[in-house]
């Protein structure tokens, strides 16, 4: 009689744990792509909200320097990380704490500049 036992309990841990891993899992979002020209001055701004499990994966080039950096709001502004005068980069951002966080690229040059970029928010 102790096996049947085993199996429920195991079975019922089992049904406990797993919608935890399918929340975790739904969190992944598709890969987003954006193509967007950027004028002089102008600046691209995308915003998600991430939790301390989630990443975010992101990818992008550019046909002139940018300047890019990841950031969120907290009393003010903080910047997570940036890189000035790029035209590429990629990786990904695990968050601190949870809130919403910002890829932001700035063109500070005289010129249009074509920018395409991908991002997405996954498990860790």
């Amino acid at each position: 009689m102790t096996t049947p036992i085993r199996f429920v309990l195991v079975g019922a841990a089992v049904l406990l744990v797993a919608p935890v891993c399918a929340q975790d899992a739904a969190k992944t979002s598709p890969v987003r792509i954006v193509i967007k020209t950027l004028i002089a001055s102008e600046a691209q701004k995308e915003c998600l909200s991430l939790n301390n499990r989630q990443r975010l994966r992101y990818k992008f080039r550019a046909d002139g320097p940018l300047n890019f950096k990841v950031s969120h709001q907290e009393e003010k502004e903080i910047i997570d990380f940036k890189r000035d005068g790029t035209d590429s980069a990629s990786g990904s951002f695990v968050p601190r704490k949870a809130g919403d966080h910002c890829l932001v690229w700035s063109n500070t040059g005289k010129h249009s500049v074509t920018l395409r970029y991908e991002f997405q928010r996954a498990s860790q």
